[in-house]
């Protein structure tokens, strides 16, 4: 990796985000299976619910549930599952995720239903039912969507669109385009010289193309490149009289952080970055407000471990118990990261690696139950970390990657965090080598952070520091 990072003629790797994680966009048919499914499970939820309360299984359970006002509380479930885009997009990587990203929207769900039924008690059923029903759906809505995912997703594939890129200058690099479309498409390459005129004859000059879209059955076609007004208008009106959809996209809009949307100022077209949702101010403070909150609801639950580790290291041998390192923070600010001490004074600030003998015992023991990343509180509660975001970077790395990576600067827009989209997808001892694989999987996180997905990974992190896997 040194190697590759001091030689200047090496090309520059091309980092996508994509590449992180199969994220998945539903249909419109998709998204009908999936909120019938969701209501279904919700209601067989709480006619469970509602036996185990009751021990009973009752008629009158199931008469009293089609006439209640559980109907409420599903109606307010299905409403912040939409909020929360589960029925437009899935980024599970596996059937388990699907019930991690459950658990995270029925905790954001309950909490103001239980505040609208304590307000307003003739609205709802008992607290506890509540709670019980949310507890069953996490199983049922989880487990009915960990199979419907993935069948529909099986069924849209088998319906792939048949794409016919059309390639404008003879010239243009193979794959320019074409190789940065979904891998499950039927792809033909027609190569077209670009010429001069762009009235509707000259266009109609070039329209080989359009019989190859005919013949080979495609849906829709893709031209890598613009054309002017003319010749645009008569595309698309010959486009639209066969049933075909046309889209542009010069070679040269790559994607970046930032996605582009259109938009018109009188008569003129312009396309502008849209902002991302974890750099809005509103998210800021709400992802601050729940950082801190939970960061000091975690050190007094957790402050007689915190005292038991340092004595422990205390007791162990010579020098200090926290271990304080300079890292890259938000917007590229450094900031001192704090840990708990688990290798020898003298270590050094080499990469760490598996079976690192500079290790001690004691350390050992607490990076084996991830204990040594517990001190990262505080700088959750100074402002300086989140709970959820790319790890923070040594400044050497940073700048050696930052050379290498021209995308690598965009990690730094999410406040670096304990855990990450990256800790719960790839082995816990990473090395330089895989910065590649870690910075598409902390891009994926920027480009697509919502509260539940921070919700879902702390659910993970959980669920794997339990069984000793360590994040």
């Amino acid at each position: 990796m040194d190697r590759a990072l001091r030689t200047t003629d090496t090309p520059l790797p091309s980092v996508d985000a994509r590449k992180a994680t199969p994220l998945h966009r539903y249909s419109a048919a998709s998204m009908g299976v999936l909120l019938v499914a969701d209501i279904v499970a919700f209601f067989a939820s709480f006619y469970l619910a509602m036996a185990l309360v009751d021990h009973t299984w009752r008629w009158n359970n199931f008469q009293a549930l089609v006439t209640g006002s559980a109907w409420l509380s599903i109606g307010l479930w299905i409403v912040i599952f939409a909020r929360l885009g589960m029925y437009r997009t899935s980024i599970a990587l596996t059937p388990r995720d699907e019930v991690y990203y459950t658990i995270a929207a029925l905790a954001i769900g309950i909490a103001p239903e239980l505040l609208l039924f304590s307000i307003v008690p003739e609205l709802s059923p008992s607290r506890l039912l509540l709670l019980v029903a949310a507890a069953c759906a996490v199983l049922g809505v989880g487990g009915t969507r960990a199979v419907i995912r993935p069948a529909t997703k099986a069924a849209e594939h088998r319906s792939a669109r048949r794409v016919l890129v059309v390639a404008l200058g003879g010239d243009e690099p193979d794959g320019r385009v074409d190789s940065s479309m979904p891998k499950h498409w039927e792809i033909s390459v027609y190569r077209s010289d670009r010429g001069d005129g762009e009235s509707p004859q000259s266009v109609l000059d070039r329209l080989a193309w359009f019989r190859t879209a005919l013949r080979r059955g495609c849906d829709t076609v893709v031209i890598g490149g613009l054309l002017g007004p003319a010749a645009a208008r008569h595309v698309v009106t010959l486009a639209e009289r066969y049933g075909m959809r046309v889209a542009f996209a010069p070679p040269e809009l790559r994607r970046s952080t930032y996605d582009l949307r259109v938009e018109r100022e009188g008569r003129q077209v312009m396309l502008t970055p849209a902002p991302l949702a974890i750099v809005s101010p509103a998210a800021d403070f709400c992802k601050t407000l729940f950082d801190r909150t939970c960061a000091l609801l975690a050190l007094v639950l957790l402050a007689p471990v915190l005292v038991a580790t340092a004595i422990a290291i205390r007791l162990e041998g010579p020098g200090p118990v926290f271990f304080r390192q300079e890292r890259i923070g938000r917007f590229g600010r450094p900031f001192r990261m704090c840990k708990f001490r688990s290798m020898r004074v003298d270590a050094g600030a080499d990469w760490a690696m598996p079976n690192d003998r500079r290790v001690t015992r004691v350390g050992a023991f607490i990076r084996r139950f991830s204990i040594d990343e517990l001190p990262q509180l505080f700088n959750v509660l100074g402002g300086e970390m989140s709970l959820v975001g790319p790890r923070p970077e040594m400044r050497e790395y940073a700048e050696r990657f930052k050379a290498w990576l021209p995308r690598y600067d965009d990690r730094h827009l999410a406040r670096p965090g304990i855990t990450g989209w990256t800790q719960i997808n790839m082995r816990r001892h990473l090395t330089p080598d895989d910065i590649e694989r870690v910075l598409e999987n902390d891009l994926f996180y920027v480009e697509n952070w919502s509260f539940v997905l921070d919700l879902s990974i702390l659910f993970k992190t959980a669920m794997e520091f339990l069984f000793h896997r360590g994040v």
